[in-house]
């Protein structure tokens, strides 16, 4: 590196592994700090805090799998057992299944930010970008894709450069709260790795 010292392998992977727990953490108590919500509007990490934070109810993994085999084509059955394998920590049959429930229901926006964030969090980087960028298509004011693009592609393509753009995007429609914040702190931390 011509800039200043070379960072190793483990030390880039440690700061973007810290880098994901904070993000991670913060995404998920959005449930928790109501002005965030109103924006998230009932989408998918909303919904995600407010499972985390209640007993599972609702029918059981193989009840939704016997309806998901009676209404295979059927988004809804398709997104509530997606939820049911995620909520599971099976993440790749809840990506699989998102990823159909997409295929069914493709003008849906919020499941196409489902899959992207499930895939992110699968370690499915290049699945988990398409979808957003496919969000972002058809929907080029949609912060919270914009927000999430941002993230996939620092955290998991180390485009920090492309990352830095769709979070600067976000900040231009967001403009303030909490999530303009962490984003600006965001880009902060990515212009390091520039």
């Amino acid at each position: 590196m011509a800039k200043g010292k070379k960072i190793s392998y483990r030390q880039r992977q440690k700061r973007r592994q810290k880098i994901f727990f904070i993000v991670l953490t913060a995404i998920l108590s959005v449930g928790l700090l109501g002005s965030s919500v109103v924006w998230f509007g009932g989408s998918y990490l909303a919904a995600l805090s407010e499972r985390s934070q209640s007993p599972a109810q609702g029918p059981s993994i193989a009840d939704l799998e016997a309806r998901a085999k009676e209404k295979p084509d059927d988004p809804q059955v398709l997104a509530a057992l997606a939820r049911a394998y995620f909520d599971a920590g099976r993440l790749q049959e809840a990506e699989d299944t998102y990823a159909k429930a997409v295929e069914k229901s493709p003008e849906d926006g919020g499941l196409r930010r489902e899959l992207a964030m499930t895939s992110f969090l699968a370690g499915n980087y290049d699945r988990a970008a398409a979808a957003l960028e496919e969000e972002l298509k058809r929907n080029p004011e949609d912060k919270e894709a914009l927000y999430l693009y941002g993230q996939v592609l620092a955290l998991g393509k180390n485009d920090y450069k492309r990352g830095i753009e769709q979070l600067e995007k976000f900040i231009a429609l967001q403009k303030t709260g909490d999530d303009v914040v962490r984003a600006q702190q965001l880009i902060a931390e990515w212009r390091k790795y520039l």
